[in-house]
């Protein structure tokens, strides 16, 4: 869970790739790399002519990007865990919870109104 964050052009590249219909089929398909695209973009924006043979998926883009960012967000938090720190807290409160359930039994069983009236309840 060491692994660094992506910077911000890569993840704004992403989210751009992401919006155009096409750019990962044209990928897939060999017809450019995703190096070249990142060049294109990083040097020329979004303005540049290459876009422009690509559909905006506009209500798509909005919704995954959102979804994306949650989850990036999500993995950044999850990655700064210490996961020693984590296990000492749930086996600190895993034992006080075993040791309130205990209190509580003795409790139950040292206190004769409590017995009565778990008895009464059956009458």
């Amino acid at each position: 869970m060491n692994q660094s964050p992506l910077p911000d052009e890569v993840r704004e590249f992403k989210q751009f790739v992401e919006s155009r219909h096409g750019i990962i089929d044209d990928v897939r398909r060999g017809r450019y790399s995703w190096q070249e695209l990142f060049d294109k973009w990083h040097t020329s924006g979004e303005q540049d002519p290459i876009w422009d043979q690509y559909e905006i998926n506009e209500k798509q883009s909005a919704s995954h990007n959102d979804y994306m960012n949650k989850f990036s967000s999500l993995f950044d938090m999850l990655s700064k865990v210490d996961i020693d720190q984590l296990e000492k807290q749930v086996n600190n409160l895993s034992k006080t919870i075993d040791q309130v359930q205990g209190f509580l039994k003795k409790s139950n069983h040292s206190n004769p109104y409590h017995q009565y009236n778990q008895r009464k309840r059956f009458f």
